[in-house]
């Protein structure tokens, strides 16, 4: 992990990690009626953003280490990469650079055998302009989430690479891929996964190897911004590509983690999950018009239960409102279970109109089936929905709704 990505989120997993003061008083307020609750949080919040503003400086001045409270250490990517280099190179290992464009593969080769003159390398590259290296989707693959099981498919450049592997046989692979999709990531996973692959070891290092060599692409920061922790601003101001990313990283992680801190303490809201399936054994999956950046999948059908209603009546008005099937259609065929207890997502402006009351989700599983022949349809809260077969359904939905879909197929498969 580089200097700048590592740093920052060991601070910010530090911050959520401990309460500060502020955000235990706010916790002393949750109780009270709502508009008490979001007057309490409005005050604080603003000398919280201060006080985390004022944290992240010194910490960056002083260079604090929070290897001790988070039991994580941060260690710098170009060192990581130098470490690997040198094992392969001492261990006569056959070494694979997937990544980068002809252009920095020729400079990379060039820096690489200067410093390792006994490593056998071997390269794989795409044009910079690609949609692999630009981190874009195909098309039809657009709204899908990506996973180590599709990956090859959502970049088919990834399929060609994998084949290079098998034919090239390396025994260490560095993927240089990066990018906020996670396709550096799934594509490490499916490798591992692949039986017809073989290696000794595969990192993902992002553009940790155009630091190599006194930074061949990518001039390195000062010795001095290092160690002062500003090697982020070096790249603010030399590297223009990268200022979008350092900006959502100083400004959006600073933000959200500070409303995060608040969000932890706040109270638990029970809501539903539905279950939905039609007479061919196929499940109605949604997709909210309110994604998160780097969310593509889908979820089901779900929302608020209110003071004094059950999960099944829940369940149906939810199903009512959000895709307009008739209530005398749905059969609720199994009792509610209690689902994956998991972080709940709003926006901030949902979290300030709620009253700053909650976070966490306890929610049921609501078992129903539809038994009418008419389509859904789509209300404000999402974009699409769409029948899908029971085997695909994993692979359609978001990351975090899948725990939900494993404990609801256990639950089916026990009643049969």
């Amino acid at each position: 992990m580089s200097a700048i990505d590592g740093r920052g989120l060991h601070f910010a997993q530090w911050v959520i990690m401990y309460n500060s003061l502020l955000v235990k008083i706010f916790q002393k307020f949750i109780n009270l009626p709502k508009p008490f609750t979001l007057l309490v949080f409005l005050i604080l919040f603003p000398f919280q953003l201060f006080s985390n503003l004022i944290l992240g400086l010194i910490t960056i001045i002083f260079q604090y280490d929070f290897s001790k409270r988070t039991n994580n250490e941060v260690i710098l990517g170009r060192e990581y990469v130098y470490d690997l280099l040198n094992i392969a190179s001492n261990k006569g290992w056959k070494t694979l650079i997937i990544g980068g464009s002809k252009l920095g593969d020729e400079i990379t080769q060039k820096v690489i055998s200067k410093i390792f003159p006994n490593l056998k390398l071997i390269t794989w590259t795409r044009d910079s302009k690609s949609l692999l290296m630009k981190d874009q989707l195909l098309p039809e693959f657009i709204g899908s989430t990506i996973n180590n099981e599709n990956i090859c498919q959502i970049f088919p450049d990834l399929w060609e690479a994998r084949n290079h592997i098998k034919k090239t046989k390396p025994d260490l692979i560095l993927v240089c891929l990066g990018g906020a999709s996670g396709k550096q990531e799934f594509f490490l996973h499916y490798l591992k996964e692949d039986k017809e692959i073989k290696f000794k070891l595969a990192a993902g290092v992002g553009a940790a190897v155009d630091h190599l060599g006194g930074g061949n692409q990518q001039k390195l920061a000062p010795s001095w911004m290092v160690n002062s922790g500003l090697e982020w601003f070096f790249r603010f101001l030399t590297t223009p590509s990268r200022r979008k990313r350092i900006l959502d990283s100083i400004f959006t992680l600073w933000w959200w983690l500070t409303v995060q801190q608040f969000m932890n303490v706040s109270l638990e809201r029970k809501t539903v999950v539905n279950i939905l399936s039609n007479k061919i054994n196929q499940y109605l999956l949604v997709k909210r018009r309110n994604l998160l950046p780097g969310d593509l999948g889908w979820s089901f059908v779900q929302g608020g239960i209110e003071d004094n209603e059950s999960a099944q009546k829940a369940g149906t008005r939810e199903i009512v409102e959000e895709v307009m099937l008739n209530s005398d259609d749905l059969k609720t065929h199994y009792r509610p279970i209690i689902g994956q207890t998991e972080p709940h997502t709003i926006s901030f402006i949902r979290f300030i109109l709620n009253g700053a009351k909650f976070n966490k989700s306890k929610h049921y599983l609501n078992f129903v089936q539809y038994k009418g022949l008419e389509n859904p349809k789509n209300n404000w809260e999402n974009q699409k929905s769409k029948w899908v077969d029971s085997k695909d359904v994993h692979s359609k939905l978001s990351i975090e709704k899948r725990s939900d879909w494993m404990i609801a197929q256990e639950y089916i498969l026990s009643k049969k």
